[in-house]
């Protein structure tokens, strides 16, 4: 009888366990069509460019809200003590850079504060000088521009000439 209802109880523990993790899975699955995309917005960069040249709103790439982004430079700081350790971290010579060297950092900002920030430690995620300073949201569609020896990088779309406003002093100009 002792035996039973210990048997019952475990199962009942068991059962009370393992019933979340199909919720849990579900809720750690990429949403908006990014599926095979990785948690990181530099990896979601480099993706993009690998299947297309095609330019790409920021927004479609983060999963947070964000209200601008910039890159800046800053030093490389030391290399992860446990890359290849069980798979985590890759070891590439590239990504990690001597210490104290120059490296772009993608930084996101919501309402005057950080909400984001990565080490874009790839070359083919690098950004072209200069460097974007807070550019808002709306305003954050990337393309592909290479550099003098023809290595692409990312810019930030110029509006084209029918989206530019005119400044205010010239309003009487525009018609209005």
């Amino acid at each position: 009888m002792q035996a039973r209802l210990l048997f019952r109880l475990a199962v009942c523990l068991a059962t009370a366990m393992l019933a979340p993790l199909p919720l849990a899975a579900q809720t750690l699955a990429p949403t908006n069509g990014s599926a095979a995309m990785a948690d990181s917005v530099v990896s979601r960069l480099v993706a993009w460019r690998a299947r297309t040249d095609q330019p790409v709103t920021l927004s479609s790439l983060t999963a947070f809200e964000w209200d601008s982004f910039s890159v800046v430079r800053a030093a490389a700081g030391d290399p992860m003590a446990n890359c290849s350790r069980e798979g985590l971290v890759p070891c590439g010579p590239d990504l990690h850079p001597p210490p104290g060297s120059m490296i772009q950092v993608l930084r996101f900002e919501r309402a005057g504060r950080s909400v984001y920030q990565e080490r874009i430690m790839v070359t083919s995620a690098n950004f072209a000088d200069p460097l974007p300073t807070a550019v808002p949201r709306a305003q954050a569609t990337l393309v592909t521009c290479p550099d003098e020896q023809g290595v692409p990088l990312w810019c930030v779309q110029t509006p084209r000439k029918s989206e530019q406003k005119p400044p205010q002093g010239l309003r009487s100009l525009d018609g209005g």
